[in-house]
């Protein structure tokens, strides 16, 4: 596997705070491209994966940036931000974990057995570049309306306690 040009959620933000260890460096790449995180047993590394955004303009507030687009994984239909980029954690044995920006810009994600698309809350900035990004350790991170990066950890099996600064 060849590795490509890494861009942090950081260098995303119009902040000068530093994103800090928290992160997982960002594919800067047209195409998913799978990079590893450990996992949250301690076991094998778990392949994370970006699927990056659609056709918006970075910074842009148009309404390509602004409007939904369809997501279906599992089953569950949903619709997220155009043009914001989404990652989805592959646990194993077929079972991925999505994260998308959702229309309201709250963060949102399914996997196999959720019943559906459920709510991580958060609020990110309603522009591009943006996203629902996988991190390092195991969480979720997104550029909220402060434009300062915002991270929500993954517990053991779950999503406890509330987003904290990056």
């Amino acid at each position: 596997m060849s590795v490509r040009p890494m861009r942090t959620l950081a260098a995303l933000a119009t902040a000068t705070a530093t994103a800090g260890a928290c992160l997982m460096a960002v594919p800067n790449t047209a195409t998913a491209a799978p990079t590893t995180a450990p996992s949250a047993t301690g076991k094998k590394p778990l392949s994370v994966v970006h699927v990056p955004g659609d056709k918006a303009k970075a910074g842009s507030t148009d309404s390509a940036a602004a409007s939904s687009c369809p997501i279906k994984v599992h089953g569950y239909a949903g619709k997220r931000v155009c043009g914001f980029d989404y990652f989805y954690y592959d646990w194993g044995g077929g079972n991925h974990e999505y994260f998308v920006v959702g229309t309201n810009y709250s963060v949102f994600h399914a996997w196999r057995g959720s019943g559906g698309w459920k709510p991580l809350g958060g609020k990110a900035r309603k522009t591009a570049p943006n996203g629902a990004y996988a991190t390092s350790p195991t969480g979720v991170a997104t550029i909220g309306t402060d434009n300062r990066c915002w991270w929500r950890p993954r517990g053991n099996g779950s999503w406890p306690g509330s987003w904290r600064r990056c």
